[in-house]
């Protein structure tokens, strides 16, 4: 059984920081494990055949599946947590949680398959994640981070 509560813990702490409104976090999704909910936009985490997949809904509604496939829970709660992240403060998604990941490749140790010419398959020992290209280079990074570690940098500088 997967422990979703540090996940939705920090969803609500990242969509304050950014100022979002109507935050929640709650199981009974029909279509999902859990959703992340806010009046601007959701994070769906549901499971297909034993993948982790997060789809997004942007504000108008229109949603936006498999933005991530992750053979893991880990990864997937990684990635999450990555993007409320740079989300709520946009010099890490500028700097050192995006653009400076993104500058150094494709991380070291990270087994990279391209999937379709537009989406790589990362894998890390047994972990694997399938993204959008970009998004992919700067991931093969954010993966070999701790949960931890990805709040630590997002904390910095922080009051």
């Amino acid at each position: 059984m997967v422990d979703l509560s540090r996940l939705s813990a920090s969803w609500v702490e990242w969509a304050s920081i950014s100022g979002l409104t109507g935050v929640s976090a709650a199981t009974d999704c029909d279509d999902c494990r859990i959703v992340f909910g806010s009046n601007d936009f959701d994070f769906h985490l549901r499971t297909e055949d034993n993948w982790w997949v997060v789809d997004t809904v942007d504000e108008r509604g229109h949603r936006r599946n498999a933005d991530l496939r992750s053979s893991t829970f880990e990864l997937a709660e990684k990635y999450l947590i990555w993007q409320w992240i740079t989300a709520a403060r946009s010099s890490l998604a500028s700097g050192p949680l995006g653009r400076d990941l993104y500058r150094r490749g494709y991380a070291h140790g990270v087994e990279v398959t391209d999937v379709n010419g537009t989406h790589a398959r990362l894998c890390l020992q047994d972990a694997c994640a399938i993204l959008i290209l970009g998004t992919a280079t700067i991931f093969s990074h954010i993966m070999l981070m701790s949960v931890g570690e990805i709040e630590r940098i997002g904390r910095q500088g922080m009051a």
